[in-house]
């Protein structure tokens, strides 16, 4: 064993006993690693120190002590920099967009913003997937700063950054890819360039479902549904594409926002499929909007499963079907209830008196 892998071994037992929640025993190891890495004193050991030196800072935000965790971080840049390209400038790459979080924690904007910067800059030399990762994510956390402080043009400079970026950096970039597409598209849509935004919100789409994780699947729910928000805005003709689109990938990510979400653009559209007098799609949709809602488990999916059971109770009993209709709505009076809002309770007693006409 050489003494650089004495180093990573060392990173490595650290990063498992953080991961098991024994911080204490976590960060003696860190520093153990770091000090090992600064004796043997090459590049890949450095490297490995400057992985060590990051890891550490994360252990020391996280127990509350933000100054020794901002020491950790520079730390860990000076490492990774004494390393050379490579791995090294990757972790300093990381250090130096933690270090961004931590000033824009206490409020500290030019600090985040050249902290940021840094990181960029160091995960583009660095030349590594790992680099390209941090600095995807740190562009992407400048953009959200730069609109704060009111330049949006900059704004969208750093998110277009943080896209390519993401891109760059393989299967581990496109979670973070997805997320700055989907954030573009907002921020477009807020500048009047809604075609601008739906091509940055196809983008999210595609890069959460090249993915397959369930992070980057919501951010391409958020995507779609921000998509077909727009396009029926617009009264554009690919809207049915848009829901269906956003119904599926918010049932893949399978979070409570992306099952909401799932739920109220199966609603929608089943709305839609009612005025093209396409019923036999419109009821399955509502079927779909009241299982994605009851799965998300929260009070708003719960409202929207009510009220898509409504609404298919009228288009039952526009058929003469009065006993699915009268199940429908007992459905919607249950489920309104249950959500125990004041939208879920007005979806119950609208259900109740519709009831009440059919009985």
């Amino acid at each position: 064993m050489t003494d650089a892998d004495a180093v990573r071994k060392e990173y490595q037992r650290a990063e498992e006993l953080r991961r098991r929640g024994n911080d204490s025993e976590a960060e003696k190891a860190f520093r153990e690693a770091v000090e090992l890495g600064r004796v043997v004193e090459n590049k890949e050991a450095l490297a490995w120190a400057a992985a060590a030196s990051s890891g550490l800072g994360v252990v020391l935000r996280y127990t509350g002590r933000v100054g020794e965790a901002a020491s950790a971080c520079r730390e860990a840049i000076s490492l990774g920099e004494m390393s050379g390209p490579g791995e090294g400038l990757a972790w300093a790459a990381r250090a130096a967009h933690n270090l961004g979080v931590l000033h824009a924690d206490g409020g500290r904007n030019a600090e985040s913003d050249e902290s940021w910067r840094q990181s960029i800059e160091l995960g583009r030399t660095s030349e590594t997937e790992r680099g390209a990762v941090w600095a995807a994510r740190a562009s992407h956390n400048l953009a959200a700063l730069l609109v704060d402080i009111g330049n949006p043009d900059d704004a969208e400079v750093a998110w277009r950054e943080a896209v390519e970026l993401g891109r760059a950096a393989g299967d581990r970039g496109l979670e973070t890819a997805a997320r700055a597409a989907q954030a573009l598209g907002v921020h477009l849509v807020r500048r009047d360039r809604p075609h601008d935004a739906a091509e940055a919100w196809r983008e999210a789409m595609a890069f959460g479902a090249a993915s397959g994780s369930p992070r980057a699947l919501e951010r391409a729910a958020v995507a779609a549904y921000g998509l077909a928000t727009s396009l029926a805005d617009q009264e554009d003709p690919k809207l049915e594409a848009a829901y269906r689109d956003a119904a599926t990938l918010g049932k893949e990510a399978a979070s409570p926002d992306s099952l909401v979400i799932a739920a109220v653009c199966s609603y929608n559209l089943g709305a839609m499929l009612v005025d093209q007098d396409r019923n036999t799609e419109a009821a399955a949709a509502w079927d779909e909007s009241v299982e994605m809602g009851q799965r998300s488990r929260t009070a708003n999916g719960i409202v929207l499963a009510a009220q898509a059971a409504m609404s298919r109770s009228d288009l039952e009993a526009s058929t003469g079907n009065d006993a699915a209709s009268k199940d429908s709505l007992q459905e919607a009076i249950n489920l309104g209830r249950s959500a125990g809002t004041p939208a879920g309770l007005d979806t119950a007693n609208a259900a109740n008196e519709k009831l009440a006409k059919l009985d």
